[in-house]
């Protein structure tokens, strides 16, 4: 399914000529993430969070003429292409995250954020730190983070750098949940990572997901009411109770 750059605003209340720029953007060439795609937003959150999250970044301050910008999109795309060799396990970890360091050098413009964040990917495990807000209590809300290190690129003096990490896992936690509500029969036959795993499949566990999606909802609907809604409308219909028992059946 297309999304149009109406959708975006509409929708997610993306900035116009932010919806504008993904939806016209042609698919990048040999680019394993967009591996049989023709079209560069098709309606799947690992592809419409990024026209969203770069309206978040707008909102904390980074300037609109770079968000547009063919650097931009350039690094977005390669940390992408990175982590489809992750998900395919053709790379590893390590190497996924020393191949982002290696090109991204030569972007930099926030070198204490991006010393920061070298430090966050040494962990052998990551984990939240309190010190620079970065990484959530559970290692698979974490799993998308080397897409950070795109904010260490943002030349705006204004850039608000905290509230933009606080708006990628307000954002984040959000769409990963619902991708492991999804994939949570799958994953438990494969021994996947999966969030509803990590909090665990019981009364608490339901309890403290049910909380990782306010906290998403209360966040958003300071930075973006729009995105904030739809969290709103999803958490109304959702039914953990019925889903752990299909588990459990």
């Amino acid at each position: 399914m297309f999304l149009s750059k109406h959708d975006l605003k509409l929708a997610y209340g993306v900035d116009m000529q932010i919806a504008s720029a993904f939806v016209d953007r042609k698919v990048p060439i040999q680019n394993l993430y967009w591996k049989s795609r023709e079209i560069y937003v098709p309606s799947a959150p690992g592809y419409y969070f990024m026209p969203i999250f770069s309206d978040l970044l707008f909102r904390c301050g980074a300037d609109k003429e770079y968000l547009l910008s063919d650097e931009y999109f350039f690094i977005s795309e390669n940390i992408l292409h990175s982590a489809a060799l992750l998900e395919y396990e053709i790379v590893t970890w390590e190497k996924h995250i020393q191949e982002i360091f290696d090109f991204i050098i030569p972007f930099i413009k926030r070198p204490e954020l991006f010393a920061h964040l070298k430090r966050y990917f040494a962990q052998p495990i990551l984990k939240k730190d309190n010190n620079s807000f970065l990484g959530t209590d559970f290692l698979s809300l974490n799993r998308a983070d080397s897409y950070l290190l795109i904010l260490a690129c943002i030349p705006t003096n204004e850039f608000n750098e905290q509230k933009a990490i606080k708006s990628w896992y307000a954002l984040m936690t959000y769409f990963l949940i619902l991708d492991d509500l999804a994939d949570i029969k799958d994953d438990l036959i494969k021994i996947q990572e999966n969030v509803l795993i990590d909090v665990g499949l019981n009364d608490i566990g339901i309890k403290t997901i049910y909380n990782m999606i306010d906290e998403s909802y209360d966040f958003l609907s300071t930075i973006n009411p729009i995105m904030a809604n739809r969290i709103d409308h999803k958490r109304e219909i959702m039914d953990l109770q019925e889903l752990l028992k299909s588990i459990i059946s």
